[in-house]
């Protein structure tokens, strides 16, 4: 035998039912979203390479070309000149200590790469770019601007590769990729001899002609390859600071053959 239940009471009983169905799913929809959105993408945004690679850039976002306020390289002594002056600072993880090095570009070996380091070495993109890749006999590794505003300016400005047409050797400087034609903005000094390089097309577009010993061969490599790049994109050089010793490039500037000792 079936009893039957009161009619209002019933219909109260529905109506809390339904109430409770609509909140779960509400929290249900807000905890999706969340780990779609939070999680997961930070993981992926974070991941590192192990390779001379800089980030891919689909996990930011390009701003439009109008924005792209890229300096003219009309100027003929920019133009003209193809020798780099980079002033480091911290060497040998030591507050204030500083070096400089000359970096003569070299158009007959990459001319597309000389070509965009003219364009941000005009911009003066590599003031405070710290050396988040340090790998002793290896490789130094930097180019991530430490203001992300402007870092996003160029992730999907990639050039198109050079043909290699000489070594890694050591002091040499090379553009890192992730892949074909995906130059942009991160470069690498040899430290050794990295012919192995040469047939994964990093094409070198130029070589320090002063200051190798003394001042590439002092940049602190303690942190090794710690700092993630997928951080230095997002949150530039505020999130270095947790790694108060890196060096950095104080400032790169052009300089006439004249100035080169």
């Amino acid at each position: 035998m079936r009893v039957k239940g009161n009619t209002n009471t019933d219909t109260t009983a529905k109506i809390s039912h339904f109430f409770r169905l609509l909140t779960l799913s509400f929290v249900a929809v807000i905890l999706i979203k969340s780990f779609g959105s939070g999680s997961w993408h930070s993981k992926a945004a974070n991941h590192e390479e192990h390779n001379i690679h800089n980030k891919p850039a689909v996990s930011l976002t390009a701003s439009k070309d109008s924005q792209v306020k890229v300096a003219s390289i009309n100027n003929e002594a920019v133009k003209d000149s193809n020798f780099v002056e980079f002033v480091f600072s911290n060497l040998d993880g030591e507050t204030g200590k500083e070096g400089t090095i000359i970096v003569q570009l070299m158009p007959e070996w990459a001319p597309l790469g000389v070509e965009r380091i003219k364009e941000l070495i005009a911009t003066k993109f590599y003031d405070e770019c710290r050396a988040f890749r340090v790998i002793k006999r290896f490789m130094t590794q930097l180019g991530i601007n430490g203001d992300p505003k402007v870092q996003k300016l160029w992730v999907s400005k990639m050039i198109k590769d050079d043909p290699v047409k000489t070594s890694n050797a050591r002091g040499t400087v090379t553009f890192a990729m992730s892949g074909p034609n995906t130059r942009t903005t991160q470069i690498f000094f040899n430290q050794v001899d990295n012919k192995f390089l040469d047939g994964q097309g990093f094409s070198p577009f130029g070589k320090v002609v002063s200051g190798l010993e003394e001042v590439i061969d002092h940049i602190n490599d303690e942190y090794v390859e710690k700092p993630n790049q997928g951080k230095i994109q997002n949150r530039g050089n505020e999130y270095l600071q947790e790694f108060p010793r890196l060096s950095f490039i104080k400032t790169a500037r052009f300089v006439s053959s004249a100035d080169v000792k």
